[in-house]
C-alpha cells in the first residue's frame, strides 16, 4: 500500500527560472499565471498538457489543468512541497500517476482547490468490478463526509486520500474498503486486520482495482 510521505526534503526555487517557450505556451493555452507555474516548475523535470478522457471510448481531450512531470519515485515528496509552494493561492496539485520508482510520476495541477474538479477531469474505475466514476466518486463523498477525507491523488484504476477523522472502529471500515474494493486485500495485505493495522498507522486509504 501506498500513501502520501510525512516529509520532503524537495525545495522550490529561491527565484523562479524562466519557462521554456513550449512550457510558457502550454501555460497561456490553460490560462494559468506563468509567476505560479514558474515557482514550481523547476520541483520536476517537464511541463506537460494534461489529458482527460470523454466518452464510452475514453478519447483523449486535452485537460483544464498541466502536469508536472518528476523522476522515477519522486512523485510522492513533490506532491508535498508543490502543494507547499501553492499555498495561498488558487491552485493545488494531486497525484496522477505514481509508477513506483520504474519511471517517471506525474502531478495535476489545476486552477481550482476542489478535489472534486480533479476527480472529473480523470478517468477514474474499477472496472474489472463494473464499477464506474460515479460509483466510486459517490462513495468517496460518504466517506469523506465520516473521516473528513484529504484527497491526495487518483488516476485510471486507484485513487488514494489522507483521513483526518478516525473512524469509530478500523476494523468495520477496512472491511466497508474491502468490500467496495476487493485487491487492496486479494492482491495487498492478504487479509482485512492487516488493512486495518495499516490503514490505521498511515491514516490514509488507497484504492485500486487490477
Amino acid at each position: 500500500m501506498a500513501g502520501i510521505v510525512a516529509c520532503s526534503s524537495e525545495k522550490a526555487p529561491a527565484a523562479p527560472p524562466d519557462l521554456a517557450p513550449a512550457e510558457s505556451k502550454l501555460v497561456s493555452e490553460v490560462g494559468f499565471d506563468a509567476k505560479v507555474i514558474a515557482r514550481v516548475r523547476a520541483l520536476g523535470t517537464a511541463l506537460e498538457r494534461q489529458q482527460s478522457f470523454e466518452g464510452a471510448n475514453f478519447q483523449p481531450v486535452p485537460g483544464p489543468g498541466l502536469v508536472l512531470v518528476t523522476k522515477p519515485g519522486r512523485g510522492e515528496p513533490v506532491l508535498l512541497a508543490l502543494r507547499r509552494e501553492l499555498s495561498g493561492t488558487s491552485y493545488q496539485a494531486w497525484l496522477n500517476d505514481n509508477t513506483f520508482g520504474y519511471g517517471p510520476d506525474r502531478i495535476v495541477i489545476l486552477n481550482s482547490r476542489d478535489p472534486y474538479r480533479y476527480l472529473a477531469s480523470i478517468p477514474l474505475n474499477g472496472t474489472n468490478y463494473n464499477i464506474d466514476h460515479a460509483q466510486i466518486i459517490e462513495q468517496y463523498r460518504k466517506w469523506e463526509a465520516r473521516l473528513g477525507l484529504r484527497l491526495t491523488g487518483g488516476g485510471g484504476d486507484w485513487l488514494s486520500a489522507d483521513i483526518t477523522r478516525e473512524p469509530d472502529d478500523w476494523l468495520a471500515f477496512a472491511h466497508e474498503v474491502y468490500a467496495f474494493c476487493p485487491d487492496v486485500v486479494d492482491q495487498g495485505t492478504n487479509d482485512v486486520e492487516t488493512l486495518a493495522q495499516e490503514m490505521r498507522k498511515r491514516r490514509m486509504v488507497y484504492l485500486w482495482w487490477d
